[in-house]
């Protein structure tokens, strides 16, 4: 089209000499082509403003975001080179254990930035529980930050017979990080504070102590420590030097995207863990991965309580429950007034003793005192599991 015209305007503008006719035409079909070329300019322009807002936010990797918190002083020993061999040599289980950490990295990574801490501490659950959330009970080590019973007591974590926040991924991550905290305030050194995460602080205290008398330097290196305790900062200080450098070590990082995986909701009121994978639409395994904490197939009504859900299936579940119309729990809690045994609850209330009794995990011939909380059937309960992860 343009093309056309500046011919039109040439042959127009060759007729100038001849006749003045010609030369108003001539102008007026130079004036069309810089219009022409005006309104070709603008919509030029039209169509890069609209392809730049259209251009997608650039992909941002969790390493990357990691990488620039690193900030623990380097350890002059060769058993991080000797760390670095180990993980470079065990083939894809050290992918593997990484892509574990998908659900819980971003949300771990976030907890300890907002500290100010170096985001190497991000990376303990890699040593404490190779990211494995279901990982131990009782009096072991247990949840993503490997947490003893001691420890979990010292942090106010809660273990009910319904729950273990141990196991919890928000709670053990922000008792994890106060105790971090704590053990750098006391010994002033993260190299240390990390020995004693693992040690324990009054064995480190000890150590300390005993070079002190010795007049031996009390860093890390001139420390004794159990041969566990020792490799334990090589051991994260080799994992930094891969996650800087993976291609050096011949690894690929597993893709992990720097945005949430998952959101916290809100539990008003009793229900059955059934029941959330029916209105999140996610199987038990999904929910698992991310409320480990949880020990029986109901989640109790009480203060603050939360579960996490993916975000893709936030918005499902609360549409869901807005429409549900039956009853959320098989189970209903009410508390103990005054001492009795179970035997007389039960009784009052008129349930089965042996399923009540497996719910709440108590022995036969206790007392339940007041205020205890117990978990009682409904009376349309069949005989249903009350184990949730058996």
């Amino acid at each position: 089209m343009l093309n056309r015209a500046l011919r039109a305007c040439t042959i127009a503008a060759s007729r100038l000499l001849n006749t003045n006719k010609a030369f108003i035409s001539g102008l007026f079909c130079f004036l069309i082509v810089l219009t022409g070329c005006a309104y070709l300019g603008q919509s030029a322009a039209d169509d890069f403003e609209s392809q730049q807002t259209q251009i997608p936010k650039q992909y941002v990797s969790i390493w990357t975001s990691m990488r620039q918190g690193f900030a623990l002083a380097p350890l002059e020993s060769p058993m991080v080179a000797q760390q670095i061999q180990q993980y470079s040599a065990s083939g894809n289980h050290f992918q593997e254990t990484l892509t574990l950490a998908k659900p819980y990295l971003y949300f771990v990574l976030e907890e300890v930035k907002k500290r100010n801490m170096p985001t190497e501490i991000a990376l303990l659950p890699f040593l404490e529980s190779s990211f494995n959330v279901r990982r131990g009970k009782g009096v072991n080590p247990a949840g993503l930050w490997g947490l003893m019973p001691v420890a979990a007591r010292h942090l106010n974590l809660l273990h009910t017979p319904f729950e273990d926040e141990r196991r919890d991924i928000v709670r053990s991550t922000e008792a994890a990080l106060d105790l971090m905290q704590e053990l750098h305030t006391k010994f002033g050194d993260w190299h240390i504070a990390l020995a004693a995460y693992n040690w324990g602080p009054g064995n480190m205290s000890k150590a300390i102590e005993n070079n002190q008398r010795r007049k031996i330097p009390t860093n890390y290196l001139n420390l004794k420590m159990p041969i566990e305790t020792m490799i334990f900062v090589p051991k994260l200080l080799a994992l930094r030097k891969i996650i800087e450098n993976p291609s050096t070590y011949k690894v690929t990082l597993p893709d992990i995207p720097n945005t949430p995986y998952f959101s916290l909701i809100s539990v008003p009121r009793a229900i059955d863990i059934n029941v959330v994978l029916k209105l999140a639409e996610i199987s038990n395994d999904e929910f698992v991965d991310l409320n480990p904490a949880f020990n029986k197939t109901v989640i109790p009504a009480e203060k603050n309580q939360k579960i996490l859900l993916p975000v893709n299936k936030v918005k499902r579940f609360e549409e869901n429950y807005q429409q549900y119309d039956q009853a959320l729990s098989q189970w209903r809690s009410v508390i103990v007034k005054s001492p009795q045994t179970l035997e007389a609850l039960a009784k009052q209330w008129q349930v089965d003793i042996n399923r009540t009794r497996q719910m709440n995990n108590l022995r036969m011939g206790i007392i339940l005192q007041p205020g205890t909380m117990i978990m009682i059937p409904k009376p349309s309960l069949k005989n249903d599991p009350v184990s949730a992860q058996e």
